[in-house]
């Protein structure tokens, strides 16, 4: 009788193990899916001495997204939860704080943050698995040296702003300067900053901004930022005054 029992045991335990190992095997992994734009570059503020790093992705929609650096160890994590975690994620945008460099020296920010091959790991909001990466370089550009306008009124309906050129970091061409123009206070919460925002050729110095876009008796807050070929940019800004 108990060797009876003994093999009605060993059999369920093969038919169970059996039926495991087929269900295994009709399980299908999870498909992979390349994350369609994934960056991380430094950001360099040559007027105020800080900076800090900025990261971007965009992919279908996910749930949980992870970033990993070049010696494997995770710098960043981000997961959806309730209606956020049903409804995916797609574009992704973080910037770090930018400590002073009399906090944390440009030596101790490029430590920090090594040069090499950042690892982008995600999942799906139907289980894919997002994979990606991006390459982080320390080619930081200089400050571009602005020429005009520098704190002064200006006629609003003919402003042109006027920079140097900046050299190439470590041999690492300039692709292009990106252009703001701020109006810091709007008086409405909902809209709190009015910003031009133009990217120009490499081959650019200055830029007219649109007679349209500044208003009469307005402080403005401008800034040039120079852009490496790997995305890393430093920017450098001033302030001008329209007249009537």
């Amino acid at each position: 009788m108990g060797e009876n029992i003994h093999r009605m045991a060993l059999f369920a335990v093969a038919i169970l193990t059996l039926g495991f190992a087929n269900q295994s095997s009709w399980a299908e992994p999870p498909e992979v899916v390349e994350i369609d734009d994934a960056r991380i570059k430094f950001e360099i503020n040559a007027t105020d001495l800080d900076g800090g790093i900025q990261i971007f992705l965009d992919a279908e929609p996910w749930q949980r997204m992870a970033i990993f650096d070049p010696n494997g160890k995770g710098i960043f994590q981000v997961a959806g939860k309730g209606s956020i975690g049903t409804q995916g994620g797609t574009e992704l945008f973080m910037e770090s704080a930018e400590p002073e460099f009399s906090e944390l020296s440009i030596e101790e920010l490029l430590e920090r943050f090594p040069e090499g091959e950042y690892e982008f790991r995600g999942k799906g909001v139907e289980d894919e698995k997002f994979v990606g990466s991006a390459t982080l370089t320390h080619n930081l550009p200089d400050g571009p040296v602005l020429v005009f306008p520098l704190e002064e009124s200006v006629d609003r309906f003919n402003t042109v702003v006027m920079w140097l050129p900046v050299a190439p970091p470590n041999g690492s061409p300039i692709i292009a300067y990106q252009v703001l123009v701020d109006q810091p206070e709007t008086d409405f919460p909902a809209l709190p900053k009015i910003t031009l925002d133009v990217m120009m050729p490499a081959t650019a110095t200055s830029m007219l901004v649109p007679p349209g876009f500044l208003l009469p008796e307005t402080e403005y807050e401008w800034e040039v930022l120079a852009i490496e070929a790997t995305g890393n940019q430093t920017l450098s800004s001033s302030f001008f005054t329209t007249g009537l």
